[in-house]
């Protein structure tokens, strides 16, 4: 639909490249990222993340758990990345109802979509960084003949624990691998039409520490140092395509799109994936266990037609059907989280209307216009496996949610260089099995969940509008947004009412006691990207960007700010880029995050910092305390050159330069260990 969209690919992604996604892409305009350790830090996007932003490789979902827990990591290794894309605000028409902050697609073609012009092709390339002595090797094949196309390769990752400024953070350490290969036969005959058959397979195993400790300060709830977690996800999926030939040209040379619709390209997409984690205590002892079963399975068929307001006005649409499937299951030492399978399916249309000639007809002026809408419906039905009622959750039983959604856009060029876009979406999420069925500790992320078998699904309506201008040596991006949202589903840390000291769980009283709640809620902000390229200086630009948002919930007592919402970010690059060299010098800044919720707990708890030398016994919950601004440097230097038929490149790069200390507002470790400290990093890259 129409909205803001930001692509990170080539030697900029390379520069940004980083041990997970999320650090990846933070400092994208609306981008940020929640660290819960550097290995699981999870994509923020306009303030929401976990099951509101969706991730996807090649289209489809991942099939892990990332979704589900702050300290689950996304099973996606930047470094086997072609191009990210990101699309930001409620996107669930063609990608599902998991989409109300966005949607995050890694692309890779594991399944080849082209012909490959040589029998045998690859790159090879590996990174090294100072901060954690780690490093990281990948390697990729690709080749074909004939209308026989292959691809195969991956990613290898280790890393120890990562310093900052004051010392190292213990269960940071790391390491991993991430292995793919494709098979796809293109534009096989047919009279009409190319067909295209392909499959893919993928393993992805990792082993990551979640650090809760920093010196000889211990998150309180926490085991000294932390947990690992050691994930395994095993995927395959099958691809299918039929897209029509060109449509010949008349004796005028013009096109004729008939008014019926005429199919141009179908395609169908299925994927299983097999995941497994472990969380492990000291001494490798199985505090937490999960396993999924994962299927997800999509049909779209696109459309050309002619149609109103008036005659010959060029329509371009998209009708499909989706369906996925989903079997959780936990069990380990210390579980709350109950077993259930997950149904869900779902039906949508989308149509792209070329406004052009009316607007001509009407005012006389060419300028291009788009109208575009869409809607779907949307069913999902989980069923626990385990009904057996408590004292905390005591009426568990098969929850089913149906919605219809639908989005309206427009887009219009005033004059050239200068285009103006603003959308409705009305979005939908149904509650997680976790936020309906949990009741128990989870030891990575320092809390008791309790979940609320009664939730309703989640319901926003977001506005968007946009401004893109083109002048000179110019180019900026301006959107404003906001959405309500009905029933948004948020963690609250229960309080006792006598003694205004947080509740911790029945069993240890070790960890504070999380429910999940509903609020109405309101989220709104804006981001703007602007850049300059020198008319004088061959290579030489300037960008910056800048994103704010604010959220606001509505309760019993009043209005109050949401929990977890990112402080104002900006980024300043200066970037000089040649055939053979590029350099750049970027700042990076975030504003004191003051705006929390008020806090219940009216004991003597604090949010003191360990660097202030008065840490409390008992640390107020993460959300309750403000978090101090900060600003870090970061510069990088490259050269490329070929020899022969062979492209060599590689790049040094220096992040957080001055060793700032630095704390990220959405973890909940943050008063006990800051982010990481100066970093050297080099990356080289061998393509032939």
């Amino acid at each position: 639909m129409a909205r803001p969209v930001s692509v990170l690919e080539g030697r900029q992604l390379d520069r940004r490249l980083a041990p997970s996604l999320a650090a990846t892409l933070a400092g994208e305009p609306g981008v940020t990222a929640r660290s819960n350790g550097p290995m699981a830090t999870q994509p923020v996007i306009r303030g929401l993340t976990g099951d509101r932003v969706l991730v996807l490789e090649d289209g489809q979902r991942t099939g892990d758990i990332a979704t589900t827990a702050p300290d689950h990591a996304v099973t996606i290794d930047p470094m086997t990345a072609r191009r990210v894309e990101i699309i930001r605000g409620p996107a669930g028409l063609l990608f599902g109802s998991n989409s109300l902050g966005g949607v995050i697609n890694v692309v890779r073609d594991d399944v080849p979509t082209a012909r490959s012009e040589r029998i045998l092709a690859g790159r090879m390339s590996g990174q090294g960084e100072s901060v954690n002595d780690g490093g990281v090797a990948q390697g990729q094949l690709h080749g074909g003949y004939g209308a026989l196309a292959w691809r195969a390769g991956g990613a290898w990752r280790t890393a120890g624990n990562t310093r900052a400024p004051g010392g190292a953070l213990p269960y940071s350490d790391a390491r991993g691998h991430d292995i793919g290969a494709g098979v796809a036969l293109l534009d096989i005959g047919a009279t009409g039409g190319r067909w295209r058959v392909g499959g893919a397979a993928r393993d992805v195993v990792s082993t990551y520490g979640v650090p809760s400790s920093f010196g000889d300060v211990v998150l309180p709830g926490a085991h000294d140092g932390g947990v690992y977690v050691d994930l395994s996800r095993r995927s395959g999926r099958v691809d299918l395509s039929w897209e029509r030939g060109a449509i010949a040209p008349n004796e005028k040379n013009e096109t004729i799109i008939d008014a019926r619709p005429r199919f141009t390209k179908v395609s169908a997409s299925s994927q299983y994936v097999r995941f497994a984690q472990s969380e492990l205590e000291r001494g490798g002892f199985v505090g937490t266990r999960f396993g999924q079963l994962h299927a997800n399975t999509d049909v779209l068929a696109q459309y050309e037609r002619q149609g109103a307001p008036i005659r010959g006005t060029p329509i371009r649409g998209n009708v499909g059907v989706w369906h996925q499937w989903r079997d959780f299951r936990a069990d380990g030492s210390f579980t709350g989280t109950r077993p259930a399978v997950m149904r869900a399916a779902a039906v949508f249309m989308m149509e792209d209307w070329q406004l052009d000639s009316l607007v001509r007809m009407m005012f006389g002026a060419a300028r291009s216009v788009r109208l575009q809408w869409g809607a779907r419906l949307d069913r999902s039905v989980i069923t626990p496996l385990d009904s057996t009622p408590t004292r905390l959750v005591p009426d568990v039983r098969t929850r089913a949610f149906t919605e219809v959604t639908g989005a309206v856009g427009l887009t219009m060029e005033l004059r050239p260089g200068i285009t103006i876009g603003t959308s409705v979406a009305r979005a939908f999420r149904p509650p997680a099995i976790e936020e309906l069925f949990s009741a128990g500790p989870h030891l990575a992320t320092y809390a008791y969940e309790v979940g609320n078998p009664e939730l309703r699904g989640e319901r926003g309506v977001g506005l968007d509008v946009f401004l893109r201008t083109a002048h000179g040596p110019w180019t900026s991006e301006l959107a404003l947004f906001a959405m309500h949202m009905r029933d948004f589903i948020v963690q609250r840390p229960l309080v006792d009412s006598l003694s205004g000291q947080p509740i911790t769980d029945p069993r240890l009283r070790r960890y504070n006691v999380y429910r999940a709640d509903q609020v109405n809620a309101r989220l709104h902000g804006a981001e703007a990207r602007t850049r300059w390229t020198s008319p004088h200086v061959r290579g030489l630009s300037l960008e910056g960007t800048w994103s704010w948002v604010q959220g606001t919930q509505h309760t019993t007592t009043g209005r109050d700010a949401l929990p977890a919402m990112p402080p104002i970010r900006a980024r300043m690059e200066s970037r000089w880029e040649r055939t053979a060299w590029s350099a750049t010098l970027t700042a990076d800044a975030a504003a004191r995050q003051s705006r929390v919720p008020r806090s219940p707990v009216v004991s003597s708890a604090s949010c003191a910092l360990p660097s202030q030398r008065t840490v409390s016994p008992t640390l107020l919950p993460a959300e309750y305390c403000a978090t101090p601004g900060w600003v870090t440097l970061q510069a990088s230097l490259g050269r490329r050159w070929m020899r022969g038929a062979q492209l060599h490149e590689i790049m040094l790069s220096v992040e957080n330069a001055l060793d700032t200390e630095w704390r990220d507002h959405l973890w909940r470790a943050k008063q006990v260990a800051p982010q990481p400290g100066r970093n050297w990093r080099a990356h080289y890259r061998w393509s032939w």
